[in-house]
């Protein structure tokens, strides 16, 4: 069975068995992504890489963080029950923000943080972080893409200040 079947057919098993047991509704309300995103990933769709959406549904139905890689690699999920940090240990997730970017936000080393002023008032956050037990030397490099893109990202603030160009 191709792996990525096995772990959509891993995840659906623990939706159906979860208690309270979910929908593939509640899921996709859950990670805040659409209905056909759960549907592909539970009918085993070919992803380039491990996404944090499949990382957020792992979080979702008790895995630990390691299960989607184990069972992507042939093995069993495991329930954080079973091996992975007591709750009361981890990171908070902010309330009110998606599982899959709380899942994100909770892995890998900070290395800094931009607002982005948008017109109207609004603000875009942005945060780099380096590769989850990343080298140093990883680490550096992604500090320094990090660097490279920060003035780009700043344009797109200098530009929000600018009337739209009218179509001509």
């Amino acid at each position: 069975m191709d792996h990525w079947v096995r772990l959509g057919e891993a995840f659906k098993q623990a939706r159906a068995t979860h208690e309270p047991k979910l929908t593939q509704d509640d899921v996709q309300r859950a990670l805040d992504v659409s209905r056909a995103t759960v549907q592909n990933i539970e009918r085993g769709k070919e992803f380039s890489r491990i996404t944090p959406t499949h990382r957020a549904y792992a979080r979702l139905v008790g895995w630990t963080a390691d299960s989607v890689d184990r069972v992507l690699a042939g093995g069993d999920p495991v329930t954080a029950a079973e091996g992975e940090v007591a709750p009361e240990q981890r990171a908070p997730v902010p309330d009110g923000l998606p599982l899959r970017i709380a899942e994100e936000l909770a892995s890998g080393q900070l290395l800094d943080t931009m607002v982005i002023r948008l017109p109207g008032g609004g603000q875009a956050v942005v945060v780099a972080r380096g590769k989850e037990g990343g080298t140093p030397e990883e680490i550096q490099a992604a500090l320094e893409a990090w660097r490279r893109a920060q003035p780009q990202l700043q344009e797109i603030e200098v530009r929000s200040d600018e009337p739209p160009e009218s179509a001509a």
